[in-house]
């Protein structure tokens, strides 16, 4: 399974969103993630994929790409 798909059953899974939402392009905000919502995520992503994600590293206006970036700067292979 590939990074972007076990961040897409994250959105899913725990805040609601539909999995067609979940473009490269779109922001958290656009995905209806308030601040509050972003720090839960950065908890679950960090127990996901094992490294740890401050708060500060994701924001509402944070793309889906820039978090996979992230997650590739922190060792997470990108790909399948």
């Amino acid at each position: 399974m590939s990074t972007l798909d076990r961040l897409r059953e994250i959105l899913t899974a725990y805040f609601g969103v539909e999995a067609d939402e979940v473009r490269l392009d779109a922001t958290f905000a656009q995905l209806d993630l308030d601040s509050l919502a972003i720090v839960e995520f950065a908890l679950v992503a960090e127990k996901e994929f094992g490294v740890p994600i401050g708060e500060d590293e994701v924001s509402p206006h944070a793309t889906v790409t820039e978090a996979l970036a992230l997650l590739g700067a922190k060792g997470v292979p990108t790909d399948g």
